[in-house]
């Protein structure tokens, strides 16, 4: 941003830096605030006063009659909304109750109809075959949507190690800087085992940082099924092959035995176990190390992922209406802002850190021309000819070069009494209420 103004009464103007194009320019602008209600109060009372953080001003179906502080929110009907006319919304009054992430408490909850929803903030991630089957009997509305938060398996490329230059006789082994690896492991992986049986077949392997239902997703990329032969044939192309016939593949003397590393999440635990099964039959040993989220997800130099010292390591990133290809660019690698380094990828020397510790791309994926045309992409605007051209152009590279390993949607669960009606889950919104004016169940359904 260069400048944000008003110039008068009702407009106001955002001013992008020079050269920069923001694709989402139209996210830049704020909805004003009701001076006559809360222009007695500074930028600073508004986060604490009650009539701004309790009971927000707006034109909403209901307003709030109480909130008790992590024990529940009441609420009436509105009788001027917008769409009363219609008969919206269907009930009078509504109660919001906190209950935690107990999942068995929760789906109890509505199985004796102490609840109508529980919602995606409930903890039924660990629930997807009860509520499959409390479905099946009729006892429960199940919903499942894929989101917007992907899960994804990343080599450590250029691991903090390398950034002085490689050597073979200190560092750990190069085991992901020659492509065919990366494409070898990507084929090792049964990532539809994991979504049939992790996620029930709910979701969908992914073949880049975007959805199939993205209107930018490149449908035309390279595809990578599970087909362990295939990969062992690439993985001996590269040189790695079982020469002591004990089931693990060698280079130069070296067993292909690496990391796989993640957080203590039951899910993740679910995922790594499939696919370091998949990837013994490939002839590579995966161990499997767990560890609580803040060490795992701690910045640089120290922390494991963004320290860059890790060898195989899965976690999430969000994708959205810009398609995130910047998190694979040289300038969003973390390192120290006063060292430079020599890429295992192109040998190139005196490289720096513009972002420090604070970088993203916790591979070291180094690829001139990816970044050439990620930044152009993200430089254009819709509807600008480069703008789709160069967003399908960066999946393209990315499918080929696999800096990561893109493993599936993670999804959102909610569950209903069984007779709801209105309920309809959007994957990108963030929450399920965004058309609670629908929502009914029993008679009301027939309104």
């Amino acid at each position: 941003t260069a400048s944000y103004e008003a110039l008068d009464d009702v407009t106001l103007q955002w001013t992008g830096l020079p050269g920069y194009k923001d694709a989402t320019y139209f996210l830049n602008m704020w909805t004003p605030y009701p001076e006559h209600l809360w222009g007695q109060f500074t930028p600073a009372e508004l986060v604490e006063a009650e009539e701004s953080s309790l009971r927000p001003t707006g034109w909403g179906p209901y307003i709030i009659d109480e909130w008790v502080k992590g024990d529940h929110i009441s609420l009436h009907k509105n009788p001027n909304y917008f769409r009363a006319s219609e008969g919206l919304p269907k009930f009078d009054n509504l109660v919001y109750r906190f209950v935690g992430e107990n999942s068995n408490a929760n789906i109890a909850a509505i199985l004796s109809g102490e609840c109508d929803i529980v919602d995606q903030t409930s903890g039924l991630d660990d629930q997807s075959e009860l509520l499959l089957e409390l479905q099946a009997s009729g006892q429960v509305q199940a919903t499942f949507v894929t989101g917007t938060v992907w899960e994804h398996v990343d080599f450590g490329i250029q691991p903090v190690g390398y950034d002085d230059g490689y050597d073979p006789a200190t560092d750990r082994y190069d085991f992901f800087s020659d492509v065919r690896v990366r494409q070898a492991i990507a084929m090792c992986m049964d990532r539809q085992q994991v979504v049939d049986t992790v996620l029930y077949g709910q979701s969908v392997v992914l073949d880049t940082y975007l959805p199939p239902q993205h209107p930018l997703f490149n449908a035309n990329v390279k595809h990578y099924d599970y087909d362990p032969e295939a990969a062992k044939a690439l993985l001996a192309e590269a040189g790695w092959t079982d020469t002591d016939g004990d089931g693990v593949l060698d280079k130069d003397g070296v067993p292909f035995e690496v990391a796989y590393e993640t957080t203590t999440a039951a899910l993740r635990q679910q995922v790594t176990q499939i696919i370091a099964q998949s990837l013994s039959e490939c002839g590579i040993k995966a161990n499997l190390q767990y560890y609580p989220a803040g060490e795992w997800f701690a910045d640089g130099p120290d922390g494991k992922l963004f320290g860059r010292r890790f060898d195989l390591g899965e976690f999430a990133w969000l994708t959205g209406v810009e398609p995130p290809c910047d998190l694979w660019i040289t300038d969003g690698i973390p390192g120290p802002d006063d060292g430079t380094w020599t890429s295992i990828m192109t040998g190139e020397e005196g490289l720096t850190f513009p972002n420090g510790w604070g970088g993203w791309n916790d591979s070291g994926y180094h690829n001139a021309e990816y970044d050439k045309t990620c930044l152009g992409a993200l430089q254009s605007l819709p509807g600008e000819p480069s703008y789709d051209e160069l967003h399908l152009k960066a999946q393209e590279i990315f499918a080929n070069e696999l800096p990561v390993v893109p493993l599936f949607l993670r999804l959102k669960l909610a569950a209903t009494r069984p007779d709801m009606c209105g309920f309809i889950m959007d994957p990108t919104a963030n929450s399920e209420m965004w058309n609670i004016e629908e929502f009914g169940y029993g008679p009301l359904c027939e309104q």
